[in-house]
């Protein structure tokens, strides 16, 4: 008895000092928004590194006593779940499975200036940049970081990759060094043995997978990794892969962006040279270096505590495998600022990254003997410009500056003698003076020290079908008369710069008079390079003299040809869980069908899915015109992007800018004609009802009417004469109907409206008994026909197609065909800039007029100076 009430008394004590946890109440909505991540939702907590987040607890027992009570919560990070336990004599935070994302004024990767976190953390929109550096081309990119899903994918990723650390003395803390974290994601891209996120095709074969560049953004691919059980998705390129690494690095919370290299050597041998090879007609023949046309790859915002750095700075990052002479590897990161000043000591693969942007360009000619010449080298071909989106603009920022000195100048020079010496041994003691010999003995005279100056100038910007139009110019520097004997030459180069079929040759006497110049017009059909192109869409144009003539020299022209624009127009506001509408047109340029045309649109934040709409054979100048219907999903800026392929090529693009807003509000309004307003059927009759006409608010109007065909002026009218309409069909209760019957579908608004007459837009009634309708002229009719309906099933994409003259347009401007305009705000349109090509053929080396950039297939402008 005495035990049992010591007992008792015992328990007693021990309640009031132990209290019970009941409720927990993690406030996620407001921890989201104050840390950021509410993009991700606000359904969990995702908070960032080092800054402080606030929760609820309830206790069932008693009140919390700071002077008593403690509490200690687990902190569990990574596949195998290390575990921390944290005790607090006050409770202040608590957490469990939290994901932490880099955010904070004092962490490695912060950057003080908001719009650049704006920018390299929060955008989900990109650009890539592609081409050549004479003609670049642009085309969008979603990154699609906050997602459904992308976080665990993207966690997923880290933990697949934490073998990379496996063994070493960061095996268990490696997650909170964002150095360490990088090398992690950058080794998953595409390096990993068995689980890469992407894989590059062997010889340009991806018959086993999806054609590398038909993608449009980083969600699928992930998605797809993700779902096939991490597997690699086939297939990629170098544009991809960085961007798939933009979008994790992004998603961690770590700035980053996608840089694009003009003129990028992969050599195996030289790392401070590439070489190329030809023959006596001027083909490129495949050996094992290569110049690539542009490569892609990721920088990332860090401070290097590992080198010392006491601030953030951009960090390369190359997840490309590229051959380096003992494997392929990806690279990085690399200070950019050490590849700057060739400190190459300081970093990892600081000189694969430096040779990348600082190679000489050695020419050979190979002749029937087997004996190769070497008949030029040029220092400045490689890394001639680089750039990247700038901030909060659809234009490019060029970032050469960042690379490397302006060529020629001391700085220039310093740093390429510090980088010789690092890469090359055998001079780590040289003198300048030595280092200066050694690559003189390299150089050969230039065209200009032969006595004749040549180039090819392009006379038009040719678009897939047309013809490629040259001139090439040759002057004469000497007082003596020259003549020469040259072979000319045309083949296709992928953008990696793989030589492909060289399908046109020629050759030409050309005898020039003292101090002449002389202009040579050249064209190449497109039934000459029609058949080769395929999906690639550079050819290489070289001239090069007989070597019986004596000296061999040569001149060459990368020529990209422009692809057919996709025409996307949004034809309302985007509003959030509203249908909405869009037009998507494409129209053939070819003097020959198209078959197994397929065109594909997608958009995050818009479709659920990507759509594909099959649109069989295009007839030679035959225009496709889709309406589509989306019901937008997420607030916020995105973009409707439209993929169109066919059995000659692929990767024709366009989108549009789509503001998705709040339901709330009026929609967007297209133009009604002013000679009718009440909803008139196919056949001419006025829907009714007991009463009379029947009004748009009245719920039996939509019972009666399923589309509403809306009028819209088409541009190409003559000035001044009768106006002529084109209609695109609507779903009866669509916003966009409902905002036009509001104004137009009032019988007071036009009292003398007559029965017969065209009343600017007109509905297909399906209900309405015939004998009760009064036939419409067929004068009336659009050219459109209206689509089948079923209320039931979700809209399907209706197809228009029309044939006529292809429409007069800018080659690859993404202006393209355009069957009428609408009321839409401009910033739905992307634009694309275009400078007269007189003008660009001015400045030979860059395309540059002023400070304006020809980007003749995208749709940016440039404000730099260069």
């Amino acid at each position: 008895m005495d035990t049992l009430n010591l007992t008792d008394m015992m328990q007693g004590l021990v309640d009031k000092r132990v209290i019970e946890l009941g409720d927990v109440d993690l406030n996620c909505p407001s921890n989201c928004q104050i840390h950021n991540t509410h993009f991700f939702g606000t359904d969990r907590q995702i908070i960032r590194r080092g800054q402080a987040f606030s929760f609820y607890a309830h206790f069932q027992n008693r009140e919390w006593d700071d002077s008593v009570d403690q509490a200690i919560f687990t902190v569990e990070t990574g596949k195998d779940s290390s575990d921390y336990q944290i005790v607090l004599r006050k409770l202040l935070v608590m957490s469990k499975n939290v994901e932490h994302i880099y955010y904070l004024a004092d962490d490695p990767v912060y950057m003080d200036n908001q719009a650049h976190r704006e920018e390299y953390v929060l955008n989900e929109h990109g650009i890539l940049y592609e081409g050549v550096h004479k003609h670049i081309t642009s085309r969008p990119w979603h990154f699609g970081q906050f997602e459904d899903g992308i976080l665990d994918i993207c966690l997923k990723i880290l933990d697949m990759g934490a073998s990379y650390h496996h063994g070493s003395d960061r095996d268990h803390c490696w997650r909170n060094d964002p150095v360490h974290v990088s090398m992690v994601v950058n080794h998953m891209i595409s390096s990993h043995t068995t689980n890469s996120i992407m894989k590059i095709p062997e010889n340009n074969d991806y018959l086993k997978g999806t054609k590398p560049f038909s993608w449009n953004g980083s969600v699928p691919i992930l998605q797809q990794w993700y779902n096939g059980r991490c597997r690699p998705v086939r297939y990629g390129y170098c544009g991809s892969l960085a961007s798939v690494m933009c979008t994790v690095m992004r998603c961690l919370g770590i700035p980053s962006r996608v840089v694009t290299n003009f003129c990028f050597p992969c050599s195996i041998e030289n790392p401070l040279g590439v070489s190329e090879i030809f023959d006596c007609t001027g083909k490129n023949l495949c050996g094992k270096d290569k110049l690539w046309r542009y490569h892609c790859w990721n920088e990332s915002w860090m401070a290097r505590r590992d080198i010392n750095q006491c601030c953030g700075d951009w960090q390369c990052l190359d997840p490309t495998p590229l051959e380096t002479g003992r494997g392929s590897a990806c690279s990085g990161p690399t200070w950019v600022r050490s590849i700057r000043e060739g400190e190459l000591d300081l970093d990892y693969d600081g000189h694969h990254m430096f040779s990348r942007v600082n190679s000489n360009y050695v020419g050979w000619l190979s002749q029937n003997n087997g004996k190769r010449t070497k008949f030029f080298c040029d220092t400045w071909p490689c890394g001639q410009r680089l750039i990247t989106k700038s901030i909060g603009s659809e234009q490019f920022e060029d970032i050469t500056g960042a690379y490397k000195y302006e060529l020629g100048s001391v700085k220039n020079k310093e740093a390429y003698y510090r980088a010789y010496r690092r890469i090359h041994p055998g001079y780590c003691n040289a003198s300048n003076c030595h280092i200066d010999r050694e690559l003189s003995s390299l150089k050969n005279p230039f065209l200009s020290d032969s006595g004749i100056n040549m180039r090819l100038k392009m006379a038009n910007c040719p678009m897939y079908g047309e013809d490629v139009q040259l001139h090439w110019l040759l002057e004469n520097l000497r007082n003596e008369n020259k003549t020469l004997k040259f072979n000319l030459c045309a083949q296709i180069i992928t953008y990696s710069g793989c030589p492909m079929d060289q399908f046109w040759k020629d050759s030409v006497n050309v005898t020039l008079g003292p101090r002449e110049v002389k202009k040579i017009p050249l064209c190449i059909s497109y039934n000459q390079y029609g058949p080769y192109l395929c999906d690639h869409n550079i050819m290489k144009v070289v001239a090069v003299s007989d070597p019986e003539c004596g000296e061999v020299l040569m001149v060459s022209r990368d020529i990209v040809i422009n692809r057919p624009p996709v025409i996307v127009k949004l034809l309302s506001q985007p509003r959030l869980k509203v249908p909405c509408t869009a037009e998507i047109s494409f129209c053939n340029p070819l003097q020959e069908d198209m078959k197994n045309c397929v065109m594909t649109l997608e958009g995050c934040g818009l479709f659920k899915e990507p759509m594909t709409i099959d649109l069989g054979t295009l007839a030679s100048n035959q225009q496709a015109r889709t309406i589509v219907e989306f019901t937008p999903y997420r607030l916020g800026s995105h973009r409707l992007l439209a993929n169109f392929g066919c059995h000659k090529f692929a990767y024709c693009k366009g989108c549009a800018k789509a503001e998705v807003c709040c339901s709330a509000g009026q929609n967007g309004v297209l133009p009604v004609s002013q000679n009718g307003s009440l909803p008139v059927c196919e056949n001419g009759s006025v829907p009714v009802n007991g009463s009379g006409p029947v009004p748009v608010a009245d719920p039996a109007f939509n019972s009666m009417c399923e589309y509403i065909c809306i009028p819209v002026c088409n541009p190409n009218c003559s000035a001044g004469g009768q106006p002529v309409y084109d209609f695109v069909y609507l779903p009866a209760g669509h916003p966009l109907c409902n905002s036009i019957c509001n104004q137009g579908f009032n019988p007071s608004i036009s009292s003398g409206f007559e029965m017969g007459c065209d009343p600017g837009f007109r509905v297909i009634c399906e209900t309405v008994p015939p004998a009760t309708c009064t036939p419409m002229p067929q004068s009336m009719y659009g050219s459109m026909p209206a689509p089948t309906s079923n209320p039931v099933c979700t809209p399907m994409p209706h197809v228009v197609f029309e044939t006529g003259s292809a429409p007069t347009h800018l080659p690859g401007a993404g202006g393209g065909p355009m069957s009428y305009s609408v009321s839409v705000p401009a910033n739905n349109a992307i634009p694309v800039f275009k400078v007269p090509l007189d003008l660009v053929e001015e400045e030979e080396t860059y395309g540059i007029v002023g400070d304006e950039l020809c980007v003749y297939e995208g749709h940016v402008k440039s404000n730099n100076n260069v």
